[in-house]
């Protein structure tokens, strides 16, 4: 898989498959995907409701489940807007990027937007169409998470790096480390496990770009 300047395509899928799929690292490049159902996938198109709901300072998270399984979103810092006026009951469609860490396998959203009854059961039909119908016995669902839980330094290092990224499309080292506001030693651990994870790149020596 070669390194894309453009978003990569938002895949419609169901949650369940996005913790069942195997995460794949290409040899010659370093970068990730998820091998699902044929597709390569990096970014999804998800609809379901919102059945949990976690903000602390600075990290907020729902957790979506669309029959099928559930996953949790995850927004930090200049993000937290993305789920303003989204809470528990809510239908919502969602773009983001799959990621993972500690095991846990999450969505970075791009775009939450809330809608109605009538998304969730095209969107129902369409997966059933195109894969076939749900067992029930297969059904993923996450921890609760608990709202006292504490942003492991580390993650917040990870977040940070990403959001920097974001805004600046390629970044260089120095200005990188600067608008993480922590220590050098931090960011930069963080930096070598996003790149060995394959969700950034370094087009060039000092610089980075997301995948």
């Amino acid at each position: 898989m070669e390194p894309r300047t453009g978003r990569q395509t938002a895949y419609k899928v169901w949650i369940r498959d996005l913790h069942t799929c195997q995460r794949l690292t290409d040899e010659a490049t370093g970068l990730s995907h998820f091998s699902l159902r044929g597709k390569n996938v990096v970014r999804v198109n998800v609809v379901g409701s919102v059945i949990d709901e976690v903000e602390t300072q600075g990290y907020a998270s729902i957790v979506l489940d669309d029959s099928s399984g559930s996953i949790r979103l995850k927004v930090w810092a200049d993000d937290l807007y993305l789920l303003n006026d989204i809470g528990i009951g809510d239908i919502v469609f969602v773009v983001g990027r799959v990621a993972e860490f500690d095991d846990e396998r999450y969505i970075r959203p791009e775009i939450v937007r809330r809608v109605d009854m009538d998304w969730a059961l095209l969107r129902r039909l369409e997966l059933t169409n195109e894969y076939g119908p749900l067992s029930p016995t297969d059904k993923v669902e996450v921890p609760k998470e608990s709202s006292a839980t504490e942003v492991e330094p580390s993650l917040v290092a990870r977040e940070r790096i990403l959001l920097a990224i974001e805004k600046h499309e390629e970044i260089e080292e120095a200005v990188l480390i600067g608008a993480c506001a922590m220590s050098k030693e931090k960011v930069m651990v963080a930096l070598t496990d996003l790149l060995k994870e394959g969700e950034i790149f370094s087009p060039k020596k000092g610089y980075y770009r997301l995948v």
